[in-house]
């Protein structure tokens, strides 16, 4: 068993908040826990590029969604930036809309490799204070309605001191 990190003073207490919809631009990827670091950060860099290459402006921090989880098999993943409406959808891009609602949140400072017991925590908080999170279980794992990281900084930001958002919408 992993030892459990030492989160004090690097992550906020979780809060209820209500987000509006939102466009995004995004591409979609089916990964492992294991090919996830490498990989999904390699295809967000694909996607901010392409932004970049189009003179599409990015309205709020670059994201990952988690749409289908299965720890010890594939993850359905979205890897995407959000928008202005209206935005062209640049080719290999797709468009979607991450879903208006109420959202449990927090903010981590620090590597994304804690994000695991982050979300470790925030599993086990949500029930004792009655929060059901929007998901349902489907054959190839969980399906969320919204559960995200925004991550605030770029790659010239080492990640010990990376700012990432978590986000998962609730059951209304």
């Amino acid at each position: 068993m992993m030892p459990v990190r030492d989160l004090r003073g690097r992550i906020t207490l979780p809060r209820v908040a209500a987000f509006a919809a939102q466009p995004v631009l995004l591409r979609r990827a089916d990964l492992t826990m294991a090919t996830l670091d490498s990989e999904g950060a390699a295809i967000l860099g694909e996607v901010l590029h392409s932004l970049t290459r189009h003179g599409i402006a990015e309205t709020g921090p670059a994201f990952f969604r988690y749409d289908v989880i299965d720890m010890e098999g594939t993850m359905r993943m979205s890897f995407g930036a959000q928008v202005a409406p209206g935005t062209p959808v640049p080719p290999g891009l797709e468009a979607d809309t991450l879903p208006a609602g109420r959202y449990i949140t927090l903010t981590h400072q620090g590597h994304p490799d804690e994000l695991y017991d982050v979300m470790v925590m925030l599993n086990l908080w949500a029930p004792v204070r009655g929060h059901v999170w929007d998901m349902e279980p489907i054959p190839e794992g969980d399906r969320f309605a919204a559960r995200l990281e925004f991550y605030h900084d770029g790659p010239d930001t080492p990640p010990d001191a990376w700012t990432t958002e978590v986000r998962v919408r609730l059951k209304d």
